[in-house]
């Protein structure tokens, strides 16, 4: 009889023993990418308190990792002692960085008051000194998109600016309140040119700098795409093997629960 209470025994502990052996080596495979997905979820919670946002990261491999280069968007101006310059969506003012501006920079222009920089969607009004005074767009009422932008005569009257839309041209009289189509046949439109004072390098650090959040690569680590395609399926069998976890240590814990209740009645 003993014999036999052995047999049945050691035959349910061999029915237990692959779930046993599965519950174990899974969790502990498991526990490293349960961690990262539990760190990483928690600071995307706080990711405004953390400011994740708002710091960027400057590791080479990493921005290479991107595929973070410098843009085929470069634009540069020089009026007498200021320097504007847009690298891809990025606007600088003497290398101090403006609101970023997707659309391309057209010109620029001095007046008694203020800078006037032209984008293709919107027209920035900046004091001497770099400070933003209004940026103009469709939503103010401005023409666009601006396809030229120039005067129509040589001395660049700052009230005779006039705006290329669609082939109609555009000008204003009240500091850029309103916008009244004019009728002329030539504009002498503002110039871009990259002198040779320009500081390719300092443009190539703040723009590659300024590209890669720590939200972004925090937010790839919690998805898996951090470490391309095959991340997101390793992250997907973590997932799996953590549902099946609980499965199986029910199962498990079940089966131990209905033994337990036996050999008390017993």
């Amino acid at each position: 009889m003993s014999k036999r209470k052995h047999k049945k025994t050691h035959r349910k502990k061999g029915r237990l023993l692959p779930f046993i052996i599965f519950h174990r080596w899974g969790g502990l495979s498991s526990l490293i990418l349960l961690i990262l997905v539990s760190v990483t979820g928690i600071m995307l919670n706080h990711t405004e308190e953390l400011n994740l946002d708002e710091h960027y990261i400057n590791n080479q491999w990493l921005q290479t990792w991107y595929g973070i280069k410098m843009p085929e968007q470069q634009n540069f101006i020089k009026l007498e002692n200021v320097q504007l310059a847009q690298v891809g969506k990025q606007i600088y003012f003497n290398q101090s960085r403006l609101p970023d501006e997707n659309s391309p920079l057209l010109g620029a222009y001095k007046t008694a008051d203020f800078i006037v920089i032209t984008m293709q969607e919107a027209l920035y009004l900046i004091t001497p000194d770099g400070e933003l005074i209004e940026k103009l767009d469709r939503e103010k009422d401005l023409p666009t998109p601006i396809s030229r932008v120039g005067f129509p005569d040589l001395k660049k009257t700052s009230e005779q600016l006039i705006l290329e839309v669609d082939n109609k041209k555009y000008t204003s009289m009240d500091n850029f309140l309103t916008w009244t189509e004019v009728h002329t046949n030539e504009i002498f439109p503002l110039t871009l040119d990259r002198t040779d004072d320009t500081d390719s390098s300092f443009y190539r650090n703040s723009y590659i700098g300024n590209e890669l959040t720590l939200e972004r690569v925090i937010l790839d680590l919690h998805s898996g795409r951090l470490f391309g395609a095959w991340g997101i399926y390793l992250m997907d069998l973590a997932a799996v093997i953590l549902i099946m976890l609980g499965l199986s240590g029910t199962w498990i814990w079940s089966r131990r629960l209905r033994k337990r209740t036996q050999s008390y009645k017993k």
